[in-house]
């Protein structure tokens, strides 16, 4: 029996329901949801994306093992291990370089970090992290190619910077049958100038560039286009009018989720609603201007937390992209806390509950409150508009 429009839509909705921890509500501006499928031959991916890892100085101290030497960053991200893990994939942003000692170990303004940060983050469950950023030229040429070798030594994949001059900008993954690109881009090496002889090493923002590379990944099978972008005014909870500029082109472009950072706090995230060459039909994508901090030692208000996103990512038989049929968001919160004599850190899932971590005090359990308050607003008031 053929169904209607409206009934195919709401049979839909009751359909593509997404279980997992308490998080945010999951309506947001515009209509994600497709048109209904007459046939149930589809293909869905999930993908997880987190925002930024700031290796500050204290938290490189924090892991430190006397004993051997060595530097253990894994329970930092113990308690996300397993929301990131449901996913298909998994990204995030590395800032900061990984140099090696030789290099010394240093938090801002110039950063380089044990390379285990990145062994870590590979155990917690990331597939893919994002390294054009403005802190990616901190020890110059040296530290970026370090950095690339041991994230190919532990085999995690990574964009926006490349060691070789003939390899892609982007980054292809299949997964489920499903083809990926992924693409970084930053706007700032904060000054540091990279040499005319090795311009092709860090991915900067430039339209001409991400266009060959849709255009490039799409004759490549490319069913979706994964951008995330390095840009923005610090600590500003509103995307500026450079970001929104930005942001609408690289839609136009055809870029189908946007995934900001930078700014060390969380901005709106919202669904869009772009036009296509073909008649009537539209593509839903979906932006976050900054998912914030994923891991930093900033203990002030909005730039110690962050948001972790969650997008299914549904293919149709006989279609050539993506559609967003689902999302959930879930606020997240760095605990600072002493034991044994030193500080330690944990990033906590942020749910509507109080928390009954004993490591977390009653102020933190009061700071996480708002964190969940804070974020249902922003979201909220996005919807609004």
């Amino acid at each position: 029996m053929k169904h209607t429009y409206f009934w195919s839509r709401l049979l839909l909705v009751l359909l593509i329901g997404y279980s997992g921890n308490a998080c945010l509500a999951d309506y947001l501006p515009g209509d994600g949801l497709p048109l209904f499928q007459e046939t149930i031959e589809r293909s869905d991916v999930t993908l997880a994306a987190v925002g930024d890892v700031i290796m500050h100085m204290p938290i490189i101290k924090s892991c430190y093992n006397a004993t051997d030497n060595s530097y253990d960053f894994r329970p930092i991200f113990s308690e996300i291990k397993p929301e990131l893990e449901i996913a298909d994939l998994a990204v995030g942003v590395l800032e900061t370089p990984l140099a090696g000692p030789e290099l010394k170990y240093t938090g801002y303004p110039s950063f380089n970090s044990p390379a285990s940060i990145a062994d870590a983050l590979q155990w917690a469950g990331l597939d893919l992290v994002f390294i054009a950023h403005n802190h990616c030229m901190d020890r110059g040429i040296a530290g970026l190619e370090k950095t690339m070798a041991h994230l190919d030594k532990i085999g995690i994949s990574y964009v926006g910077c490349n060691n070789r001059p003939d390899v892609k900008r982007y980054r292809m993954v299949e997964t489920k049958g499903i083809k990926l690109a992924f693409l970084a881009y930053t706007t700032s090496t904060n000054g540091i100038v990279i040499p005319k002889a090795k311009q092709w090493m860090v991915n900067m923002l430039d339209y001409d560039e991400i266009a060959a590379d849709i255009a490039d990944a799409k004759r490549n099978g490319a069913a979706g286009i994964i951008l995330a972008l390095h840009t923005g005014i610090e600590y500003q909870r509103v995307p500026s009018n450079e970001q929104k500029q930005i942001v609408n082109r690289l839609l136009e472009l055809g870029v189908d989720i946007v995934l900001g950072s930078h700014v060390h706090v969380i901005q709106p995230v919202e669904l869009r609603t772009v036009a296509t060459s073909e008649i009537n039909k539209a593509r839903t994508c979906f932006v976050a201007y900054s998912l914030g901090n994923l891991l930093s030692n900033q203990r002030w208000r909005y730039s110690d937390c962050g948001l972790m996103v969650h997008l299914k990512l549904t293919k149709y038989r006989g279609e050539a992209a993506i559609t967003i049929t689902d999302k959930k968001l879930t606020p997240l919160w760095v605990n600072r806390y002493t034991k044994d004599d030193k500080f330690n850190y944990r990033i906590k899932l942020v749910q509507d509950a109080p928390s009954t971590d004993p490591d977390v005090d009653l102020e933190g359990r009061l700071r996480m409150k708002q964190v969940w308050e804070e974020t249902m607003e922003m979201i909220n008031e996005t919807v609004k508009k």
